[in-house]
């Protein structure tokens, strides 16, 4: 299967920082926060958990995002899984859950 992860670019943003997403060890993205991102990757269906990271500064925001991408999670035979992430400047980083959608 094959999973899409997109992040809409948000808006007025004062700084540029580095965000990277992750899945075990391979690295989907690397760049800019403020031009958003839509990256693919091929997947063997089950549970992942996408990682992310938002570096300002020094500082560095992580977040653990559980992907059910197996049976359980309903996405038996589905050749595309969407994953939208949405970003709370509340608390400088990533919302804990993904809003997963699929194409048949």
């Amino acid at each position: 299967m094959i999973l899409r992860v997109h992040f809409d670019a948000p808006g007025f943003f004062l700084n540029d920082p580095r965000v990277s997403l992750r899945i075990g060890e391979r690295v989907l993205y690397y760049g800019s926060f403020k031009s958003g991102f839509d990256v693919s990757i091929e997947l063997q269906p089950g549970q992942h958990t996408l990682r992310t990271a938002i570096g300002i500064g020094a500082l560095e925001r992580k977040q653990e995002i559980a992907l059910p991408l197996g049976e359980g999670g309903g996405y038996r035979g589905v050749p595309e899984v969407h994953a939208r992430l949405t970003y709370s400047r509340i608390f400088g980083n990533f919302d804990k859950r993904a809003s997963l959608s699929s194409k048949r």
